[in-house]
């Protein structure tokens, strides 16, 4: 579902890294009548686009909609770049996830604190993503994102040096790059390690990953750390 649009590594990271300053997003849900209704949230302690959480008050019509309609949106807005999220809500009200996700200025809406009663999480998990970022845009499917296309986290299939190189993908060629005649050092790290990609690995992000990644080169990432957040996401989903 990319519609020919490019999706990599950098945008990833920098949607992820836009949430996180974000103090409010735009939360939509459908309502008894079948229409969207959307209001603003406060999102919390979210790590990335992958699943996005804000708390809420039991028994208001957020959390009756999403009893009877799961279906859910979030958008972000910051600077001019645009970060909208589609997928399935859960209600959470176990005390561990309560704690969790407590800021100190929820105090003012529930005064018994992480243990109010009233008080509860909502967890968004993104089944859709809409981005535009820095004049970029990109459209497409979390599971797409999370398919494993390389050893590095790098999103071999959308690359834009894929076709000129006419380079078949990391994991294709075995650890061996495309452009020369030699092996890409994280590869066959991560391969003679044993692992499928190098967010399997406790070392990461490892000496190799960080020069792969770090620095000013064309080829490192934009912003620094972007594949590394991907080997992440992998590994952990």
């Amino acid at each position: 579902m990319n519609g020919g649009l490019h999706i990599n590594s950098n945008i990833f990271a920098k949607a992820n890294q836009i949430i996180k300053t974000c103090d409010a997003a735009y939360f939509g849900v459908i309502d008894e009548d079948g229409f969207p209704s959307v209001c603003t949230v406060s999102p919390t302690k979210t790590e990335n686009i992958l699943e996005i959480y804000f708390s809420t008050n039991i028994g208001n019509n957020k959390e009756k909609r999403l009893r009877n309609n799961n279906r859910a949106s979030v958008c972000f807005r910051s600077d001019g770049n645009n970060i909208t999220l589609v997928g399935e809500a859960e209600i959470l009200n176990d005390q561990k996830t309560k704690s969790l996700h407590w800021l100190d200025w929820f105090k003012d809406h529930y005064q018994g604190g992480e243990t109010d009663p009233n008080y509860i999480i909502i967890k968004l998990r993104t089944k859709r993503a809409s981005l535009w970022i820095d004049n970029e845009s990109a459209e497409f499917l979390i599971d797409e994102l999370l398919t494993v296309q390389s050893r590095c986290g790098l999103l071999c299939k959308w690359c834009k040096y894929k076709e000129p190189m006419n380079c078949p993908g990391c994991l294709a060629l075995n650890g061996k790059a495309s452009w020369c005649d030699d092996y890409c050092d994280v590869s066959k790290c991560c391969i003679d390690k044993g692992y499928f990609h190098c967010g399997e690995c406790p070392d990461v992000p490892c000496e190799n990953l960080r020069g792969l990644s770090y620095g000013d080169d064309e080829h490192n990432d934009k912003p620094e750390g972007a594949r590394i957040a991907v080997c992440r996401a992998w590994a952990k989903n």
